[in-house]
């Protein structure tokens, strides 16, 4: 029997087309309700079918990526990179123990394909052997093509022109881990800062006026004169006239009181939170009891151990919401957990903004600046910061930067383009100023706050100079202050 005779029941757009043999005899109504049932489903399907492979990346998406010229890829052992070497020209893998200090294809940051542009014969052909080599990483972690948060890359190493040069170096991938922490303890004290944040409350209390006088004696004249004979004034003897003996005028003494100082008379406000995850908080102090300018930016560190200054930096805003008028913050986490492998002076990144004034958005952008990153390495892109900072809001003409003494100023090799005091709130000072900080504050004119304390020209200072901080005595030796042994 012919397919015309028996046809395969099938559904379509045209209502002159077939319809299924087991429908029988139908209307036209039914036709038309049968064709639209057939358009939804169609829609349906694509809907929720195209999403799904628009997800994978495929291996023709990745032969377009451009190569980038590089030198010789080093494959030295670093945390967080795992290395899948492949044989020069070829497309096997030579060992793929690797994969198993993956967790997940979500820890995966960037995935480079590694070669090198030498090639012996003219008629050899790379993007072919790139087309292989991707198919064999796909076989053995196909997980790495469904995520399409992936960053991928493709390195020619142009270094080695002859075979025993270039046989030598790295063939095959380069897989990068995020420097992800564990989310339990991101969201642990995010939770925290939020509970301190809900703690707080303030009122305002009238302060009534005070006036303190000053007592002063004035001479009055009686009138009277007084006899020149200590007898006769013993006596108590006046006249009523100097005579000729030109007698001494006699006064009297007033006290009269004048206003030497006023205070009070105004409203003040009063605040409370809970201090219980602070083991001080000069830095709420200090951010709360001086004068800041209109046009400052406010640069903040939340990477790692950061936490309790974000929350006391959010409890400044609470408490004065002049500052948060001015809708300039931004804070960094120093890569978005990119590998600190990947990690260029400048180009570092994680960076967020939050020009706003409405401090529930704020508060968002930093929750979730710390949900994208914590840090990885120690040193922290402060400068990539601050001029990113600058550049969002040209007429700034100060940066306020919480930072953490702990970590060291990654890009200092930039303080020459910063054309802005920058001054520092320093966290987590305990017997010695990172020096970093000294020379930012230094070379900017800007200012430096330790311990509820601002120090004053530090371009001055020289070795063996001393000063009070924080109720110890500090010295200062090799460009920064240490506490006196």
């Amino acid at each position: 029997m012919s397919c015309s005779e028996n046809p395969v029941p099938t559904m379509s757009t045209n209502s002159n087309s077939v319809l299924p043999a087991t429908f029988g005899t139908i209307t036209a109504l039914q036709k038309v309700f049968l064709r639209n049932t057939g358009i939804y489903i169609a829609i349906c399907l694509f809907c929720i079918l195209s999403p799904l492979k628009g997800q994978e990346k495929s291996i023709d998406e990745l032969m377009k990526l451009r190569p980038t010229g590089t030198g010789t890829f080093s494959n030295k052992p670093y945390p967080g990179v795992i290395y899948l070497p492949m044989p020069f020209s070829k497309a096997e893998f030579t060992d793929v123990t690797g994969l198993k200090l993956i967790p997940d294809s979500g820890r995966i940051y960037m995935v480079a394909l590694v070669y090198t542009r030498y090639h012996e014969a003219d008629t050899f052909n790379q993007p072919e052997l790139n087309r292989e080599r991707f198919a064999r990483l796909k076989e053995i972690y196909p997980g790495a093509f469904l995520n399409p948060a992936i960053e991928w890359k493709v390195l020619e190493q142009r270094d080695a022109t002859e075979r025993e040069p270039a046989s030598k170096c790295f063939h095959g991938f380069a897989i990068y881990l995020r420097n992800d922490p564990p989310p339990s303890l991101i969201e642990r004290d995010i939770k925290t800062i939020t509970r301190v944040l809900d703690s707080y409350h303030d009122t305002l209390i009238w302060i009534p006026e005070k006036i303190e006088y000053k007592i002063k004696k004035v001479k009055i004249e009686t009138g009277k004169y007084l006899p020149n004979s200590k007898a006769k004034r013993r006596g108590g003897m006046k006249y009523d006239g100097p005579g000729i003996w030109f007698r001494e005028k006699e006064y009297k003494i007033r006290r009269d009181s004048t206003v030497r100082k006023r205070s009070g008379g105004y409203y003040s406000k009063i605040y409370g939170f809970d201090s219980s995850m602070f083991k001080s908080t000069w830095e709420f102090h200090a951010l709360t009891r001086r004068k800041w300018s209109k046009n400052m930016c406010v640069v903040t560190d939340v990477t790692g151990s950061m936490s309790p200054y974000a929350a006391e930096f959010m409890l400044w805003l609470k408490y004065s919401p002049h500052i948060l008028q001015q809708g300039r913050f931004v804070f960094f986490n120093d890569g978005d957990a990119k590998p600190d492998i990947l990690k260029r002076t400048g180009n570092t990144g994680g960076i967020h903004f939050a020009a706003t004034n409405n401090y529930d958005s704020v508060l968002a952008v930093m929750t979730q600046t710390m949900r994208m990153g914590t840090g990885g390495d120690l040193p922290e892109n402060n400068i990539e910061a601050s001029l990113a900072a600058l550049k969002t809001w040209p007429d700034t003409d100060t940066v306020l930067l919480i930072a953490d003494n702990n970590a060291a100023v990654k890009d200092l090799i930039l303080l020459k383009d910063l054309k802005k005091p920058v001054s520092v709130m320093l966290c987590g000072v305990v017997n010695k100023i990172h020096p970093d900080y000294i020379s930012l504050t230094s070379a900017t004119g800007g200012r430096l706050f330790v311990m509820d304390q601002e120090l004053e020209e530090l371009k001055k200072t020289k070795n063996g100079d001393k000063k009070v901080i924080g109720g110890r005595e500090w010295e200062f030796r090799n460009g920064t202050y240490s506490i006196k042994p």
